[in-house]
């Protein structure tokens, strides 16, 4: 299970370490035997990923400070990638960088649940909810208000059902 936090400066990264080290500090277990590094299986790990997320940087031993928001946002997912997870939860994983990267990330998202990865996404931008999810569960109160589904899943919806407005799902699909 991987956990990707909406605040990447506090929460996701290291920003005075290395690009390599934030890569490869959560996936130590598989990348150390005995304790001791296994160097060339580090570099092929991080470079994968760098390339799996065309992660812009200017090599693997700059600060991970020193990168876009973008391309730190990518650094912190990417991290936690090279654990295989099955369950990836994010926290508002777009706020705050370029639509651009926004659209990367969407893309991956969709490649890792096509795999087989489960993806639970927590999200204040209706149009990600919209554009990237199978399901969304709203909660009103620290209960599911209603799961929509499909062409449930609109603004409108959304909208009425986080301001506990009960609007019927057809009439919610029909004006979106």
């Amino acid at each position: 299970m991987a956990l990707i936090p909406e605040d990447r400066k506090t929460e996701g990264l290291m920003l005075q370490m290395s690009v390599r080290d934030n890569l490869s500090f959560a996936a130590l277990s598989e990348l150390a035997h005995g304790g001791i590094i296994d160097r060339d299986a580090e570099q092929d790990a991080v470079d994968a990923m760098i390339k799996l997320l065309a992660i812009r940087t200017d090599g693997v031993s700059v600060p991970a400070g020193a990168l876009s928001g973008g391309n730190q946002q990518k650094l912190v997912i990417a991290k936690w990638l090279m654990r295989k997870p099955r369950i990836i939860l994010l926290n508002d994983p777009t706020r705050g960088i370029d639509v651009g990267t926004k659209q990367e990330i969407y893309q991956l998202l969709r490649k890792l649940a096509d795999a087989g990865a489960a993806i639970v996404l927590y999200s204040t931008d209706y149009d990600e909810l919209i554009g990237c999810c199978d399901r969304v569960l709203v909660l009103y109160d620290g209960a599911v208000k209603r799961t929509l589904t499909g062409a449930e899943i609109s603004e409108r919806a959304l909208i009425s059902l986080a301001l506990n407005i009960d609007v019927p799902a057809e009439e919610a699909v029909g004006r979106a």
